[in-house]
């Protein structure tokens, strides 16, 4: 019978994984490249525009993770993945939806008080629409990007190394990972121009450009390291991933959707909403809130208690 405990050897594996996800992403990452321009081209209704081979590269790492833990799911024996979904989608709709207003209401207070600050302005920018579909797509991008990070961050990585007795470098190490491989990036946004196998050594060589300044980085490090921090807890009151997809896909969704409903009155934010990439997230007021709504996830799964799958 396969055992449920995950093996003490689980960080070192997870090392030689995650080094041939970065192999597959290498090498899928130009194709990908060149599916999207074809998307943008052929149906702009839906791809209105040309995606960054940076961000193209990041979905990729994340595609890669989930393919290969397929493969290698014997290798992993802690990180079950079906128990974080066990109850399916008709139980864990509530979660969802719930992590869904958490974040969206938490964007309306942090819009009201940019505009209260003096640094937003709201109003509506285009025709509805154009809003409609903005919305639309942020919501499909909040519940695809949020399905599969949390599925690959909490669901495998973190709980894998929390299982494996070792919830402080799960709850620091996993998160300070997360936080960062969004600032692993070239120093400008570029497209590839048709077929480049080459591609994503390329750009993989490249990416650590943003480090060499992490003072520029330290505040949006320490933005998404604490939604990090909430989602992985999250997932650890629940037993379950809704919660944190729910959350994760509402933030994006937010940030996504804010400029239809009003515009920055100036580039610099501040040190209160963020002076530093990715704006909004490097703020202070953003800190406070993303921990206000750890302690109101606390607050509402207080029946629950700690209920992340044993392994």
């Amino acid at each position: 019978m396969e055992s449920n405990r995950t093996s003490p050897n689980y960080p070192r594996r997870l090392i030689f994984f995650l080094l041939a996800v970065l192999a597959l992403t290498c090498a899928i990452s130009p194709w990908l490249a060149v599916g999207a321009d074809w998307a943008s081209t052929g149906w702009p209704n839906i791809l209105a525009e040309r995606i960054p081979f940076s961000r193209i590269f990041n979905r990729a790492f994340m595609i890669s993770g989930i393919v290969l833990f397929i493969f290698c799911r014997r290798q992993f024996n802690g990180a079950h993945l079906k128990q974080l979904f066990a109850d399916g989608f008709g139980c864990g709709w509530r979660d969802l939806l719930t992590g869904l207003g958490l974040a969206i209401g938490s964007m309306v207070v942090l819009a009201a008080l940019m505009t209260f600050n003096g640094v937003f302005t709201p109003f509506f920018r285009v025709s509805l629409a154009p809003a409609l579909g903005t919305i639309a797509g942020a919501a499909l991008a909040g519940i695809f990007a949020g399905g599969l990070e949390e599925t690959f961050f909490r669901g495998l990585l973190f709980k894998g190394v929390h299982d494996a007795g070792h919830p402080a470098r799960a709850f620091l190490g996993v998160n300070l990972f997360f936080s960062a491989l969004h600032f692993v990036r070239p120093g400008h946004s570029y497209f590839l121009d048709g077929i480049e196998p080459l591609a994503g050594v390329r750009h993989l060589l490249t990416t650590f450009a943003p480090f060499a300044d992490p003072l520029a980085i330290l505040p949006g490090l320490l933005g998404l390291w604490l939604i990090g921090i909430v989602l992985s807890y999250a997932l650890l009151r629940t037993g379950r991933l809704y919660l944190a997809i729910g959350l994760h896909a509402g933030w994006i969704v937010g940030l996504k959707s804010l400029r239809v409903f009003g515009d920055f009155r100036r580039d610099d934010l501040g040190w209160l909403f963020g002076a530093s990439e990715p704006k909004i997230v490097s703020g202070v007021a953003t800190f406070i809130g993303v921990l206000a709504v750890g302690i109101l996830v606390h607050w509402i799964t207080r029946s629950r208690g700690n209920r992340l799958p044993a392994s």
